[in-house]
């Protein structure tokens, strides 16, 4: 990873730039989050289904019966 510049020894288009691809970088970062957050609820709800609350047969409950 590359040292952090000396912002004071950028011009001001020099910092306009950092800044748009940072931006660019946090919109991809939070739309990644939320992708993973999405998937994250859709496997904890597979991992809540049983029996009980779906069309599964009981042999698919383990040993863990609701």
């Amino acid at each position: 990873m590359q040292t952090l510049p000396d912002l004071s020894e950028l011009d001001h288009a020099q910092k306009d730039a950092l800044i748009r691809l940072l931006w660019a970088q946090l919109l991809t970062v939070q739309a990644t989050i939320l992708q993973l957050q999405g998937s994250t609820q859709e496997l904890e709800g597979r991992l809540a289904l049983n029996s009980k609350n779906s069309s599964k047969p009981p042999s698919t409950d383990g040993l863990h019966k609701p």
